[in-house]
């Protein structure tokens, strides 16, 4: 029920001149509810029509719709108030209606302008209450086509109708249809669905509406609707994806595409056409003769490769047609203009941000995400963005600093592997919101006083982004969601670029046009030897990990990059953030963790080291980005370093490598730190919920935040309100503890995962007992090295243990183990182990105890020998308990199957219990061992069984 619509719509209805020629009385209480009734002497009302008492019936907003456009038919648009033409409830057979409400035509005026003693049906006209306007348009076909059908001619035009609301007055929302043209439904869906939005005037001709850049409407154009609320633009989403998507044939990725260049050219259209001009993106043409889909689509190519031109900084133009009749119908396209085409999409009045979250929900529904091209979930990126202090620096940044012509400046963002621009996006809100707070603005200066002004200026208050924000993206389909995206919300720049990330910086230089990401500092007397941009104060993004460079980037990167230039494509990234940020500057940013902790890593992290001061360190679950890609990530923060430092760094590390060359890299590191006191802290945690799970195609199921608290009334111990109070000796292996650089340099590899340094930082590799008596593991087990077995054909025929033979926790194989007499890859074989031990997820407990020498395995198994007299049940026990399990997890290291090194795995310290209890403890291990063993035969006995009685009791029927 919509009050308020009831009662404007009655007020204008009762102060009508001449309305009770068709509408009596409208009455209406506070509740809303009230009585329509309607002039019986002019009007015709079939008597069968239910709901009725001698011309009365009740007032909703769909009678209310009804009543005002009897009124506009009579004293507006010329048609005679006369119960021989005009008629309301006309009841026919059911057709294509819902149960219950019978074939009915809410409207219907006869007698054609040619002869107006005609019978015949003129307007066929189904009104809608605004609220059901979108949501029930695929119910024309029913309610006017096929209903229409039973008059004895086919009415002229058919009419789908309602009434809202814009300004407080009212505003009418139409399609009409011209049967002569379209008799069917599907002759009109086949022509995409035309629409002709304005009613004919006393049985004339009708004429399509023509939208143009003008302020108010005039005979020859309409300005573009910019009122169009939530709920049309949510209807428009979804239906602009169903009809371009058509049940089939076009991939997802291919629907994403289409709307977003259509969305694209529209802009274009809207920002570019001079005033008083039409605008080329509508549908011409006539109600009768409208534009064929194929000469539309033809403009719209034209009208695509402006704007592609003039908005996408391509490092050149794409080739064919952006709608190709080959991939996507004209019909199809048509059908979305017709949608689209009285809308603005660049100025919207509501409050909020309609536009952008109406693009946002067609990149979410339409976008099939991938490894390597997946979205950062909002609650990482707002967990980011207040990590980064990215609203506090932006204070502090527009009070202090200045450009480099002196004027007052905002931060230099950036991201250079955008995707759709979620960072971008959201940081411009974020900042949007922040710093127009009068409690910012209040204590301006005057001189930024004025720049606040001018930034903060527009729809949607982000013209600052024009200068202080940038994204960068390869994949063309992205970085044109990335440029729609940022229009969208109020940024009309060209600093979004659909390119590499990585190209050479004069690469992004745009018609000689200097622009902050074009700059170029060259390497001269600096101890980073290649070009640097220097311009950024933060880098927040989220890399594709480990993709494959075309030919051209790597040759660009020989000549752009010092470090990394045949590393992985994140540790290109890491280093391309050095060359961006200007001294003091901050990177925030998801990488894999296996940059924080494996062997091939290891140069990542000394680049970081060197080049950055490490703030903080979030190692993510791994639901985090499941179902689209299951690699363990973690947030890193860092800060880059002045470049005194690194020279001083570089030089003192030199000296160290002089004085110990045999020295591994850990040593170095630690060597340097000492001579120059680095010891800087850094903040680490490893959160096991993250407020939300993902699941492919349908929403997240939220979860605990572990992050950070939801809302500021939100009090809740988190990640980041442990950050943010600072260096603590309250240590929380989940929510966050601090570790130093000194503690980083101690252990071989530098390994930055919080996992690792947990283990040595604060359980100092203790797993069992007391840190006084524990002692490691290898004063119990030493490394066998396996004999290598060679893939091919094997001497004799062997049983192959893989992993998934070996139950976890169990120390056991399972009873039946195949032979092989041929082996696909490189085995081991377990002779002269009492133990084995999977590196591979060692947190799962894969040991194999009193290993068949003749057995064989995969490489991923490690071979133990007992020393020390241990008892072997003892030490095998123990190696499967729950704390051993979690200081695996700890030390292993990798993507998703992540392996331990078996040499640190013998530095774990455990306390066994005394000397004089081993051979107990151990004759109690191997009994209840033996009685697991003995069930287990037992249940595959009475598995048989199963299977025995079934045969008998079949064979018997």
């Amino acid at each position: 029920m919509d009050i308020t619509l009831r009662s404007v719509l009655r007020e204008r209805i009762l102060s009508t001149p001449g309305h009770e020629n068709t509408v009596l009385d409208i009455t209406i209480g506070t509740d809303g509810a009230g009585i329509v009734s309607y002039n019986l002497a002019n009007v015709w009302l079939d008597p069968s029509a239910p709901g009725f008492n001698a011309g009365s019936t009740a007032l909703t907003d769909e009678e209310i719709v009804r009543a005002y456009l009897l009124v506009r038919l009579s004293e507006g648009l010329g048609y005679e108030a006369d119960p021989g033409r005009l008629e309301i409830e006309h009841v026919y057979k059911p057709v294509g209606r819902p149960l219950g409400k019978g074939g009915r035509v809410d409207v219907l005026v006869r007698g054609a302008a040619s002869d107006v003693e005609s019978s015949d049906a003129f307007l066929f006209i189904e009104c809608k209450a605004p609220s059901k306007f979108d949501a029930d348009l695929k119910m024309i076909d029913g309610q006017l086509f096929r209903l229409s059908r039973q008059e004895p001619v086919l009415p002229k035009y058919l009419v789908y109708y309602t009434v809202e609301l814009r300004d407080g007055s009212p505003f009418e929302r139409l399609i009409l249809i011209d049967t002569d043209a379209f008799p069917t439904f599907e002759s009109w869906d086949a022509a995409g669905q035309p629409i002709t939005d304005v009613l004919p005037e006393s049985y004339g001709i009708a004429s399509k509406r023509r939208y143009g850049n003008v302020p108010a409407a005039s005979d020859s154009l309409s300005p573009l609707d910019e009122e169009a609320g939530e709920d049309q633009f949510s209807r428009l989403q979804t239906e602009l994806h169903d009809v371009v998507w058509g049940g089939g044939g076009t991939n997802n990725n291919e629907v994403f595409v289409v709307i977003t260049r259509l969305l694209l050219a529209k802009i274009f259209d809207e920002k570019e056409t001079s005033p008083g001009d039409a605008y080329a993106f509508q549908r011409l043409g006539t109600a009768v003769h409208p534009e064929s889909p194929a000469k539309l689509v033809q403009r719209l190519n034209a009208l695509y490769k402006l704007a592609e031109d003039a908005y996408l900084a391509l490092p050149k133009p794409s080739s064919g047609p952006a709608f190709d009749e080959a991939r996507i119908a004209p019909e199809k396209i048509a059908y979305v203009v017709g949608r689209l085409e009285s809308i603005s999409v660049t100025e919207n009045k509501h409050p909020g941000d309609i536009l952008g979250d109406f693009f946002e929900g067609i990149i979410g529904q339409d976008f099939t995400q991938s490894k390597g091209q997946f979205f950062t979930p909002y609650k990482i990126v707002q967990f980011m963005l207040a990590m980064s202090d990215a609203v506090e620096s932006a204070v502090e940044t527009m009070r202090t600093s200045r450009d480099h012509l002196g004027r007052p400046r905002l931060p230099y963002v950036i991201d250079p592997s955008c995707g759709s621009g979620t960072f971008l996006i959201e940081y411009m809100k974020e900042i949007r919101a922040a710093l127009t707070q009068p409690s910012v603005t209040d204590q301006l200066p005057a001189r930024i006083k004025e720049s606040h002004t001018t930034w903060f200026s527009g729809r949607a208050g982000n013209a600052w982004a024009r200068d202080h924000l940038f994204g960068v993206e390869n994949n063309y389909d992205l970085g044109l969601a990335a440029k729609v995206n940022m229009v969208l919300h109020g940024d009309g720049s060209m600093n979004t670029w659909i390119s590499s990330g990585l190209l050479p910086f004069s690469h992004y230089e745009v018609d000689g046009r200097h622009n902050t990401l074009g700059s170029v500092r060259a390497a001269e007397d600096h101890p980073y030897r290649a070009s640097r941009n220097e311009q950024f104060d933060l880098v927040i993004s989220n890399p594709p990990f480990s993709i494959r460079l075309s030919p051209d980037e790597k040759k660009l990167i020989q000549t752009s990059f010092d470090v990394m230039r045949s590393g992985a494509s994140e540790a290109i990234f890491i280093e391309r953030w050095y060359q961006l940020l200007r001294e003091g500057g901050r990177f925030i940013s998801v990488l894999p963790e296996a940059v924080l902790d494996t062997s091939t890593g290891l140069g990542m992290r000394e680049f970081l080291l060197k080049y950055f001061r490490m703030e903080a360190v979030v190692s993510l679950p791994y639901d985090a980005f499941r179902p689209f890609t299951s690699t363990k990530t973690a947030i890193v923060l860092a800060t880059k370093r002045p470049v005194a430092e690194v020279r001083a760094f570089e030089k003192e590390l030199e000296l160290q490598r002089k004085l110990s060359p045999s020295a591994a890299a850990h040593t170095h590191f630690s060597a340097t730190f000492a001579a120059l006191e680095w010891n800087e802290p850094i903040f680490m945690a490893e959160p096991s919920s993250v407020g939300y799970k993902r699941r492919k195609g349908l929403s997240d199921v939220p979860t605990r935040n572990d992050l950070m608290a939801e809302s500021d009334s939100q009090e809740q111990e988190s990640v980041l309100s442990r950050f943010r109070r600072g260096y603590s000796d309250d240590h929380d292996a989940q929510l966050g503890f601090w570790t130093t650089l000194e503690a980083v340099a101690s252990r071989p590899g530098l390994r930055l995962d919080p996992k690792y340094r947990w283990l040595w930082d604060f359980d100092g590799g203790v797993t069992l007992g007391s840190a006084d008596r524990a002692v490691p593991l290898g004063s119990y087990l030493e490394i066998v090295a396996l004999k290598k077995i060679a893939k091919g054909e094997l001497t004799e025929e062997r049983r192959l243990v893989d992993l998934e033979l070996v139950e976890g926790r169990q120390g056991m194989i399972t009873i039946e183990i195949p032979t092989v007499e041929t082996i696909g890859s490189e085995k081991v074989s377990f002779d002269g182990a009492d133990l084995i031990f999977s590196k591979l997820e060692p947190y799962l407990g894969k040991l194999i105890i009193n290993p068949d020498p003749a057995d064989i395995g995969s490489t991923e198994w490690v071979g133990l020998k007992i020393k020390g007299g241990v008892p072997r049940m003892l030490i095998s026990y123990l190696l499967l308990d729950e704390r051993l399990r979690d200081a695996y997890r700890r030390l292993q290291s990798g993507k998703r199957h992540a392996r331990l090194d078996p040499k640190e795995m013998l530095e774990l310290k455990v306390e066994l219990p005394p000397a004089a209890e081993w051979d107990e403890i151990n004759d109690y291990l191997a009994g209840e061992r033996q009685k697991i063993l003995n069930y287990r035969v037992e249940q595959v006995a009475v598995r048989d069984g199963i299977d025995v009685r079934l045969r008998t009791a079949i064979e018997s029927g």
